[in-house]
């Protein structure tokens, strides 16, 4: 009968020590192993055979290595960027990535987080939870939250987008370019709503101007993104066939922008000459819309990476306590992406 190979074989034959070539097989891919002496080791143990046992390694060390990821909409278009950052980091460091998706459903959400519990994961990472989610329903492992609008905020350590900060960074773009009538298309969850609103009306008021409500205009939530593109559709051709339709909109999210250039321009509106544009999300269909649509850009990709970063470092120190650590708060800070959807201020409208 053959001998199965062991990690004693393929050092050997790679001529290093078991230490080492264990390193190279460790699921901590940041691991400090030469270039050279790792490409020996992983050709040894394909001449071979040999097949490193990761189940005995998690046993050994009495870890899952598995993080879960819980969403509120996996079909978002701002979603894959964000799984992506995540799943790119975890990978360097040696984990694998499981994604929940929640559906906008507390009942769904609750049983995610009881299977995350149920396989032992080392960590979670929280986007959007449901606003009556308590610290007492999650699991007691390291958990990072992508919002700090929530009450998890005070127990969690959080990675946020500064939204406030990219919402008033368009405003004050448009404002630049004599733009006074500033209508708000607003989407999403509750407090997406909340913060975007906030930061409306605090620009307004820094900026000593008034706020005329009928410009506001609130898109009834929708689990799907492409229902709330068609929805926007009716609120956004009322907004600009008004007698006192805006000079510029500002739309909380890419979709309600894209939904805005489609309705303009079948109502025979040019964008950007009779009407400025800008949404938030930097979602690749806005660069290719036509025009090409200014947006707020979030940085997902890096909120991912960062939020993976923060967990791994979690992890590394956790001790079971149920008294969670002080949490630690990081601010990702947007950017305008600005194009062909703004333009200043024409002589025949009305700032």
């Amino acid at each position: 009968m053959e001998k199965t190979p062991t990690l004693v074989d393929v050092a050997n034959l790679a001529g290093t020590s078991k230490s080492t070539a264990a390193r190279v097989f460790s699921r901590n891919k940041s691991t400090n192993v030469k270039e050279e002496t790792k490409v020996r080791v992983i050709e040894a143990a394909q001449r071979l055979g040999y097949e490193p046992n990761r189940q005995a390694a998690s046993l050994r060390s009495k870890k899952t290595y598995l993080i879960g990821l819980c969403v509120h909409d996996i079909t978002n278009p701002s979603s894959p960027s964000l799984i992506r950052g995540i799943q790119d980091e975890l990978e360097l460091r040696g984990y694998d990535l499981v994604v929940f998706n929640n559906d906008w459903d507390p009942i769904k959400e609750k049983r995610n987080l009881q299977a995350v519990t149920r396989n032992q994961f080392d960590g979670l990472i929280l986007s959007s939870p449901s606003q009556d989610l308590s610290i007492d329903e999650l699991p007691n492992i390291p958990t990072v939250l992508l919002t700090g609008d929530h009450k998890l905020a005070r127990f969690l350590n959080t990675i946020n987008t500064d939204t406030a900060g990219g919402v008033k960074e368009a405003l004050n773009y448009l404002y630049s370019l004599g733009h006074r009538r500033i209508g708000l298309l607003l989407g999403g969850s509750v407090s997406q709503i909340t913060n975007r609103s906030q930061a409306y009306y605090d620009f307004y008021h820094e900026a000593g101007l008034k706020v005329e409500e009928s410009l506001i205009a609130n898109v009834p939530f929708k689990v799907r993104a492409s229902e709330t593109f068609e929805l926007a559709k009716e609120l956004i051709r009322r907004i600009v066939r008004d007698t006192n339709k805006p000079t510029a909109i500002f739309a909380s999210n890419d979709i309600l922008g894209l939904a805005t250039l489609q309705i303009a321009q079948s109502e025979g509106i040019s964008i950007p000459e009779d009407l400025s544009v800008v949404g938030m999300d930097e979602l690749f269909s806005a660069e290719t819309a036509s025009p090409p649509l200014t947006s707020v850009f979030k940085r997902r990709f890096e909120v991912g990476k960062r939020a993976a970063s923060n967990l791994i470092e979690q992890i590394q120190f956790w001790s079971g306590s149920p008294s969670r650590p002080v949490p630690k708060h990081e601010v990702v800070k947007c950017s305008l992406i600005i194009r062909g959807s703004c333009a200043p201020i024409s002589k025949n409208m009305t700032a």
